[in-house]
């Protein structure tokens, strides 16, 4: 088994109002719900079965792969995306806690199924390719989610 484990500070040294961890969980719920505002790569999106804390949802990642996904909200601390049909990932989580600084972070977390292993034995690079596209992944859900933050302050206060 292989994780991918990539932790950012969600608040910086700008100008941008500075966000709570409730604040940060308000924002993530609704980014599972609607993640192209949130993660470049996904293209599209639907929920298509809704039970509250627990949903599957349809995503078209770069407008060719279509992946269904299980979505378990663990509230005020994680939210884990169960991968149904990925040949290579078996989860994908977001997690809110703290940074070794003590700050307030968003942690993404992906596990690789046997069948990704199986790929980075064959493909030299897989892993590191990978790796790569999930640390952009944490860093680009870091900065919408702080501007999704900045256009909504007055439903966040």
């Amino acid at each position: 088994m292989i994780n991918f484990v990539h932790t950012v500070p969600v608040n910086g040294d700008d100008e941008l109002p500075e966000l709570k961890a409730d604040q940060l969980w308000t924002i993530l719920m609704h980014k599972s719900r609607n993640p192209k505002l949130f993660v470049p790569s996904i293209t599209n999106s639907e929920v298509i079965d809704d039970a509250g804390n627990e949903f599957l949802r349809r995503i078209v990642v770069r407008g060719s792969i279509t992946v269904r996904e299980r979505v378990l909200l663990e509230p005020q601390h994680r939210i884990v995306f169960e991968q149904l049909d990925s040949p290579y990932l078996t989860t994908i989580s977001n997690e809110i806690g703290e940074d070794d600084k003590g700050r307030l972070a968003f942690t993404l977390i992906a596990t690789m199924s046997a069948s990704g292993v199986e790929r980075s034995r064959r493909e030299n690079g897989f892993v590191a390719e990978t790796d790569a596209m999930f640390f952009d992944t944490a860093r680009a859900t870091v900065n919408a989610v702080r501007l999704y933050a900045t256009a909504h302050q007055a439903e966040l206060a």
